[in-house]
């Protein structure tokens, strides 16, 4: 008889009594979240790190963050339902009762709960037709619980960005969902990089790319209802920009799960993406005349000479469209697989770099998709204030500033609207 987990059920359990121990003073803010005792290391202590949650030292932080450092290590040898929704059977698939986990106790297994399992059934008729294009989010509603039978990694991806997704509905972000949280998304992905790490199978191909873009929308979401001053570039934190950075390991799991092959089910969903062009082309009539100068975006301009290029042409190319079902793949190109020079300058906090990311949040701001909205909401402000503030001597920025600035404001009032309802 496997021996179940304890953590993270969202039951009451029995009171136990506990070892006393010498109490930790300087210990990191989630640890003393959680109530461990932390080992103090720096800059991460070793109970986050194996957690999966990000580690600060600083005073008056009051729930974690998921970590995604980690995230794709890979080894190269709407609260309602959308009208699309499928019509379902009411009963789930004949999911396993036990998760693996790892680091775990011989024969220590997670025990999927009544609670987890209303998550599922949530997810499938619910959360799951938000995740990218109409036609990827009915092919997840269709097959994404049938692939997590036999990829257990999956099943505890899907609890995690359900728990993401109720949060985000329902507007109470607990510490037991906080906890159950990270906890499903550190044993997902770290199943996840232990499937990549052997040869792939033909058969789990189509469950990776899943878990994939699931880690992904997780990432996006994950972000703490802060002020403007307590969110980057305002503030600092070793976590930021991670959810960006990992998408360089997406394209790992791209490469090797190739989802645009005719076998694949999401053959049609991927195509959709959009490819730099070398050259600038007329796709650069939809950015101002200033724009295009304050960017060097001429005949000359390529992805190996210009580290803005990439960013910019592909920015130009979504600036007339609405950002929605249908268009959401063209969106995501924009960070689905960016130039590590681009990375590194909005790590740097350049100008130029974090005015193209404010107008990419601007034009991607939309409630259809949650998980984008949540970081825009948050961050494409603090970037139009840092820059407002940095540089208030460059007018030539300052006015090419006043475009995201407007969306942000216009959604901000809805947004306020929307909650007092």
């Amino acid at each position: 008889m496997p021996m179940p987990a304890t953590q993270p059920e969202l039951q009451e359990s029995k009171a136990r009594l506990r070892k006393s121990h010498r109490k930790s003073r300087y210990g990191c803010a989630n640890c003393k979240i959680r109530r461990v005792k932390c080992d103090e290391s720096k800059p991460r202590c070793l109970k986050c790190v194996s957690f999966g949650v990000g580690c600060t030292y600083e005073t008056g932080v009051s729930e974690m963050q998921l970590d995604f450092s980690g995230s794709f290590r890979v080894d190269m040898t709407p609260t309602g339902q959308p009208s699309f929704a499928l019509p379902l059977p009411r009963s789930l698939p004949d999911l396993p009762t036990y998760l693996p986990l790892v680091g775990a106790r011989p024969n220590e297994l997670y025990q999927v709960g009544p609670f987890d399992r209303d998550l599922l059934k949530k997810f499938r008729e619910c959360s799951v037709l938000t995740v990218g294009p109409k036609d990827a989010a009915m092919l997840f509603q269709a097959h994404a619980l049938e692939f997590s039978i036999n990829s257990p990694f999956l099943t505890h991806l899907i609890l995690a960005f359900a728990l993401l997704y109720d949060m985000h509905t329902t507007g109470r972000r607990d510490k037991q969902k906080t906890a159950a949280l990270a906890f499903h998304f550190y044993h997902g992905v770290s199943l996840f990089n232990a499937k990549l790490s052997k040869p792939v199978e033909h058969a789990e191909k189509d469950a990776l790319w899943a878990a994939a873009a699931l880690t992904g929308a997780s990432a996006f979401a994950d972000v703490k209802d802060a002020e403007p001053a307590d969110t980057w570039p305002l503030s600092s934190t070793p976590t930021d920009l991670d959810w960006l950075k990992m998408t360089g390991g997406k394209q790992a799991v791209y490469n090797i799960t190739n989802p645009i092959r005719p076998a694949s089910l999401f053959n049609a969903s991927c195509s959709h993406f959009l490819d730099p062009p070398a050259r600038v082309g007329s796709e650069i009539l939809n950015l101002l005349p200033e724009f295009v100068q304050f960017y060097n975006l001429d005949e000359l301009s390529t992805p190996k000479n210009n580290p803005y290029h990439c960013a910019a042409t592909v920015l130009a190319q979504v600036m007339p469209l609405d950002c929605n079902r249908n268009t959401i793949s063209k969106f995501l190109s924009f960070v689905g697989f960016p130039d590590p020079r681009f990375l590194r300058l909005l790590e740097q906090r350049d100008p130029r770099a974090m005015l193209l990311l404010a107008y990419w949040y601007a034009k991607a701001l939309s409630p259809e998709h949650w998980w984008i909205w949540r970081r825009a909401i948050a961050e494409g402000p603090a970037i139009c204030t840092f820059l407002e503030g940095a540089f208030s001597g460059d007018p030539e920025l300052l006015e090419l500033l006043e475009f995201p600035k407007a969306a942000f404001a216009a959604a901000s009032v809805k947004h306020r609207s929307a909650r007092a309802i």
